[in-house]
């Protein structure tokens, strides 16, 4: 879908802004998956779903994200920049998959909200009153 073609360019250019990478850095699968490929600073397994499943419709679901240097603030600018995506595109909710220890906290810490003990989800409009609250840039 050229829709979610656009998603996976925005992505792509702000990891190779925020990363100084010279090249695309993000690919799309034929199942609407963005992923990152090899490389050594970032990790990103996104899942894009429209319909209603464990998580509400019209989710972007992050399966995976990791950053080589943690605790600096990629994590949290890397959600904000996916709130301003989301809505861009129409989404009304993030979700977080299978939340280790260390996601669960930095989703508990945004406002997330627990579906089952290790998936969770935040509405759009929760994390924009929570970026402005919290004046984060």
């Amino acid at each position: 879908m050229i829709e979610y073609e656009e998603l996976r360019a925005d992505i792509d250019r702000y990891l190779m802004e925020r990363f100084k990478y010279r090249k695309s850095l993000v690919c799309l699968t034929v199942d609407n998956i963005i992923a990152t490929r090899r490389n050594s600073r970032v990790d990103l397994y996104l899942r894009i779903r429209r319909i209603e499943s464990r998580f509400p419709p019209d989710c972007l679901i992050i399966a995976r994200l990791g950053f080589i240097k943690e605790r600096i603030g990629h994590g949290t600018h890397f959600l904000r920049f996916l709130t301003e995506v989301a809505r861009k595109y129409g989404f009304n909710y993030i979700g977080i998959e299978c939340a280790n220890i260390k996601s669960s906290a930095f989703a508990k810490k945004l406002g997330f909200y627990s579906i089952d003990g290790e998936n969770y989800a935040i509405a759009i409009t929760n994390l924009i009153s929570y970026f402005q609250w919290n004046n984060l840039s």
